[in-house]
């Protein structure tokens, strides 16, 4: 399989190139020569083992041998992946293109034409002008690492807006609640809605059964005055007093899938353990937990593709983003975000981790909020510094020490 160095300028050498626009079911191809000039017409063939049979007849097999040739294409969500890999396993080199550089391309157009033929003449033209850089395409394991990883923080945020659906739910039934339990969703007090709901009025029904099982659910932690004042407040309750059962069975529909949900993070999170104690991986000496260790390296492998550790922080969308035009000058340079989201989020978590253990970053922290920036903005700062540690540690293969070794 062909990859290609993240950043890299297209090297066509005097090849062929073809250009795809990739879409969902169906694709579009068009080829030019070394010099410019276009070879035939443009085609659409369909996303299948058939229609990648079809481009390879009509357009690769008449510009000669796959050496003769180079293919480029965009990198369109998850589309281009199975075209790709086909390609690959017949010997075609192919150029992943990030779709930010040919839209750019795109609008310098004078006149207002657009469809899928000609966008792949585009891509091909683009390619052949050396203006094409290759993104990153990752190899098994760090592909297996990175779905893994990004499946975690989907089913985390899952889990967050199910927690936030369950709360607007408390508050129609039982709006006092809140003020008992600032958690309401921890073991007792989910043990409470799954066995006997949130309908104030069952509440002081069955009052007995909620003493007993607040007690022997909540380990003998939560103290009888709080029981006691949960069922006066469930007496004197302002609920809306429509639909209670519904809302209730919602409930604890949505705690059952909570659950279900928190049971899948975990097995994935015992998965990336395994994988981050196997990798021996230098960021474990920052003292981070493996589900930021194993999203960092999904997310950076392989680390040759940065070759600083600005390029590396860019990559994470942490450089400032600036806007100066004429003599204005912009006051506030905001971070880019143009980079893997994943990674970003990983590496804001990790400095919120580290920033308290480590001298050099609190000192960085300090600087900036002294500098007047919020406790936010201090820590996308001390993010970008981490990302420059990790940079080296993963670049040198060493663990992190308080004081960097001497520059040679």
């Amino acid at each position: 399989m062909t990859t290609s160095v993240k950043g890299s300028t297209v090297a066509v050498n005097g090849r062929f190139v073809v250009g795809i626009d990739i879409g969902k079911q169906k694709h579009a191809a068009a080829a030019i020569t070394p010099q410019g000039e276009d070879v035939g017409p443009s085609i659409l063939f369909q996303n299948t083992k058939a229609g990648i049979n079809c481009l390879q007849k009509q357009i690769l097999e008449t510009l000669g041998k796959p050496e003769a040739l180079i293919i480029a294409m965009e990198a369109t969500g998850h589309y281009w992946m199975p075209l790709y890999f086909a390609l690959t396993r017949r010997g075609y080199q192919i150029a992943v293109i990030n779709p930010i550089q040919t839209r750019v391309k795109f609008r310098s157009r004078i006149r207002k034409a657009k469809n899928d033929k000609i966008d792949a003449r585009s891509i091909a033209r683009m390619t052949l002008s050396g203006d094409a850089k290759s993104a990153r395409i990752p190899d098994e394991s760090t592909l297996e690492l990175r779905m893994l990883t990004r499946q975690r923080w989907r089913l985390i945020d899952m889990t967050s807006d199910l927690s936030r659906f369950a709360q607007t739910l408390v508050d129609r039934v039982f709006p006092e609640y809140a003020e008992i339990f600032s958690k309401p969703f921890l073991p007792s007090g989910r043990a409470l809605i799954q066995d006997i709901g949130l309908d104030p009025e069952v509440i002081v029904a069955r009052a007995g059964e909620v003493d007993e099982l607040l007690k022997r659910c909540g380990r003998k932690k939560i103290q009888p005055e709080k029981i006691k004042f949960l069922i006066e407040q469930a007496e004197n309750s302002i609920g809306i007093h429509r639909a209670e059962g519904v809302i209730v069975k919602q409930l604890q529909s949505t705690l059952n899938l909570m659950e279900s949900v928190e049971t899948q993070v975990k097995e994935i999170d015992d998965e990336l353990k395994r994988r981050v104690q196997e990798m021996n991986s230098p960021v474990a000496s920052l003292g981070i937990k493996e589900p930021l260790i194993a999203t960092i390296h999904a997310e950076s492998d392989p680390i040759t593709d940065f070759a600083h550790p600005w390029q590396y922080a860019a990559y994470a969308g942490l450089d400032p983003s600036t806007y100066n035009s004429g003599n204005f000058i912009g006051s506030k340079n905001h971070i880019s975000k143009r980079g893997s989201p994943f990674l970003r989020r990983a590496l804001y978590l990790a400095a919120f981790a580290t920033y308290k253990r480590h001298t050099d970053l609190l000192r960085r922290y300090k600087k900036a909020r002294k500098a007047g920036h919020s406790h936010n903005d201090a820590l996308v700062i001390v993010a970008h510094k981490l990302a420059r540690i990790i940079w080296r540690l993963i670049t040198d293969n060493r663990p992190f020490k308080a004081r960097p070794p001497k520059r040679k």
